[in-house]
């Protein structure tokens, strides 16, 4: 597997989850000294679109003061306590604990990974230029906003929403309601999967196995482009 195709299988099929509040399933896994979070999806489509109309401010006394989806904010409140003390683990020189963090979510999960990159951006300076990642497979957009303002960009540059198949829930809340994603965009369409049959209908483009299928034959589709061209080097 690569990357992507293995940090997406770990978050769907391996993990397992603890739960904060009433919704929200989150999980760490410690190597050496990367910490990953995961964040669970949800099935249920109430979760996305709930309260879309609304937004809130995330953080009292902001500096900068951006809104976000009122539901996904409330979901991230229920963890956001967990992550703090977790990231800010010493070790026994007094030092922070983990000198990489990587953060994973799928779905509605990805929206909160979304928070959480920005969460950790803000409480690890030190990790801010090397050792932060993050990746939100199949994301629902939550920056409330046609744009993210460039002064606010900086706390999602390493962070990477992947749609797949033009899977229907990345689109949602939808743009013309003032909400859009933050970070880079992944698009990973269905014909460069080398997969003979047609793109998945947008719904069942969410569908997990789906959407691993189209990161296992992008991979694929990525490792002919680069023989067919050494090719004739």
């Amino acid at each position: 597997m690569d990357k992507l195709e293995k940090l997406f299988y770990d978050c769907v099929y391996s993990v397992k989850y603890s739960q904060a509040g009433d919704s929200v399933n989150y999980a760490f896994i410690e190597d050496n000294d990367r910490l990953k979070i995961f964040f669970e999806g949800s099935n249920s489509i109430t979760d996305w679109v709930r309260n879309m109309l609304f937004s809130k401010r995330p953080y009292k006394d902001m500096l900068i003061p951006y809104r976000v989806h009122r539901g996904f904010l409330a979901a991230w409140r229920e963890v956001k306590d967990i992550i703090l003390r977790k990231i800010t683990q010493l070790d026994s020189n007094e030092s922070f604990k983990w000198k990489k963090i990587t953060i994973i979510g799928f779905s509605h999960g990805a929206a909160l990974a979304g928070f959480c990159h920005e969460f950790v951006w803000y409480h690890r300076a030190d990790l801010r230029d090397n050792g932060l990642e993050g990746y939100g497979f199949e994301a629902p957009r939550f920056f409330a906003g046609f744009i993210v303002p460039d002064v606010l960009k900086e706390r999602w540059k390493t962070f990477v929403v992947i749609r797949t198949n033009n899977d229907i829930v990345t689109f949602a809340p939808p743009w013309v309601l003032g909400y859009t994603h933050v970070g880079s965009l992944l698009k990973i369409k269905g014909d460069h999967t080398l997969v003979k049959n047609k793109q998945p209908k947008c719904i069942k483009s969410h569908y997990p196995q789906v959407v691993l299928d189209a990161l296992r034959n992008h991979k694929l589709w990525l490792l002919r482009y680069k023989a067919y061209n050494n090719c004739y080097k």
